[in-house]
């Protein structure tokens, strides 16, 4: 068995979704440089200690379900000078915000420029979950022209997912007692194997999500 699927397994068996399992194991092949501000994680985000860092690596958090701040991401200036931020994470945040363009330009108006990046994620096949409202699920279109209209040119987009049995997995794993998740998951996940070698579809079609960087320089 590979590390990635031992992975996936673990994570699982801990209680995590199948889109949180796969979205862990991305992580860590990108490295957090430099002054670092997580929007919208809370002030204790575990996806944090699957990243790599670099030294001088200095993470701040802003959460306004933290209580750190009175800013309505809908409208306000996130509290932050332009450039500020060598990286920037936006993860699980742009679904629950109706003005999507506003809080794009936002979160990269403070990324630095020529040495800054912006890492983050949107669901794409999930159940409806208010925090404290849900509004959009993005395809990869959709991302990059909201990213492209802020002003960037180097946007990366990534497929988080495998086929459409990892896709059922991520919707009904949950329902069942913990005991039965990782068995009933490896199935799935084989099921994809083989679909995938008869029907051989895109994973675009069966995305759990999209992982996206916007990345004027690397770190």
């Amino acid at each position: 068995m590979s590390k990635e699927f031992k992975f996936y397994c673990s994570e699982i068996w801990k209680g995590k979704s199948v889109l949180r399992a796969f979205l862990n194991w991305r992580l860590k092949e990108d490295e957090l440089c430099g002054k670092t501000i997580d929007i919208g994680g809370g002030k204790n985000a575990d996806y944090i200690s699957f990243m790599n860092t670099s030294e001088g690596f200095e993470l701040t958090t802003f959460d306004i379900k933290a209580g750190q701040k009175d800013i309505d991401f809908e409208k306000d200036a996130l509290p932050a000078d332009d450039g500020l931020y060598d990286t920037v994470l936006f993860l699980n945040v742009m679904e629950h915000i109706f003005n999507y363009q506003h809080i794009a330009n936002e979160v990269v108006r403070i990324v630095k420029p020529g040495g800054g990046q912006l890492i983050g994620f949107v669901p794409f096949l999930m159940w409806y979950h208010p925090d404290h409202r849900d509004f959009f699920r993005y395809t990869h279109e959709a991302i990059d022209n909201i990213l492209q209209s802020t002003g960037v040119t180097d946007v990366q987009i990534e497929v988080v997912g495998k086929g459409p049995f990892i896709a059922a997995a991520h919707m009904i794993l949950l329902s069942f007692p913990r005991v039965m998740r990782v068995p009933l998951f490896v199935g799935l996940y084989f099921l994809d194997k083989i679909y995938k070698k008869l029907k051989k579809e895109n994973a675009r079609l069966y995305a759990l999500g999209y992982y996206f960087k916007v990345q004027k320089n690397i770190c």
